[in-house]
């Protein structure tokens, strides 16, 4: 592998703030040695389409930020189950669970490589009941007892696909969260109902969080339900950014 790349502090304080995301200055130095070991083995991999480390912060990272607060607004469990479906490179999972630290977070990825880097990246960093499971998410779903508070997918597969893959495997007053190009879908199948939605800004382009609930009653036993959350903002979509497939 070449050498890594080094991410000057100060610079990335600067620009990760210019995002319009709520970084934690607790997440920075973490964040720091993450953008430099992807950097690293981005080299030898191809990890992402991306190259230099303030490119990878503006496309690709800076979603992560932006979901930890839209997360923190779903009617969840205080310590939910979340999964994230084809973590890839660990985006949004690594840089998220920086920010927001609840419940357990298990990360799938099929290829070997990636969920090798994912696993190098967890061993440095140590981040909160944060786990990574190589294999598909077939196999993770065959070893689960309990179905999941929460289901994280960017550019996994489309999303009609991905509503029928999970719908057994989420709880009723669970949450999926899509990372999208586009707003959601006016209509979807039964039994899904929109639990919330926002739409943000990353490096130029609009982007958007759909959270989507299986069961009519999304107030997640709060006594409310939730109201779709939109902020309006303008940014770039790279061509490492969240996809429908």
């Amino acid at each position: 592998m070449q050498e890594q790349q080094t991410v000057d502090r100060k610079e990335l304080a600067r620009l990760a703030a210019a995002t319009g995301a709520d970084v934690p200055s607790a997440a920075l130095e973490p964040l720091a040695v993450y953008l430099e070991m992807l950097c690293r083995w981005n080299a030898a991999m191809n990890l992402v389409g991306a190259r230099s480390w303030q490119d990878i912060l503006a496309r690709l990272v800076a979603d992560s930020f932006h979901l930890a607060s839209f997360l923190e607004e779903l009617p969840l469990p205080e310590e939910p189950l979340s999964w994230d479906l084809g973590s890839g490179a660990g985006l949004p999972g690594i840089p998220l669970r920086m920010a927001w630290t609840r419940g357990g977070y298990y990360m799938v990825e099929v290829r070997e490589r990636r969920a090798l880097f994912l696993s190098s990246i967890l061993a440095r960093l140590q981040l909160s009941a944060t786990h990574v499971f190589r294999g598909s998410v077939e196999h993770f779903f065959q070893g689960q007892y309990y179905q999941a508070d929460c289901i994280v997918s960017r550019a996994f597969m489309p999303w009609p696909e991905l509503l029928e893959l999970t719908l057994p495997r989420l709880r009723p007053e669970g949450v999926l969260v899509i990372l999208a190009l586009t707003p959601a879908p006016e209509r979807l199948p039964a039994p899904w109902r929109l639990a919330g939605v926002r739409s943000y800004a990353a490096a130029g382009s609009g982007r958007w969080f759909w959270a989507l609930s299986p069961s009519g009653d999304i107030s997640g036993g709060t006594g409310k339900a939730v109201e779709p959350v939109l902020a309006e903002r303008t940014e770039r979509v790279g061509e490492d950014g969240p996809c429908l497939g």
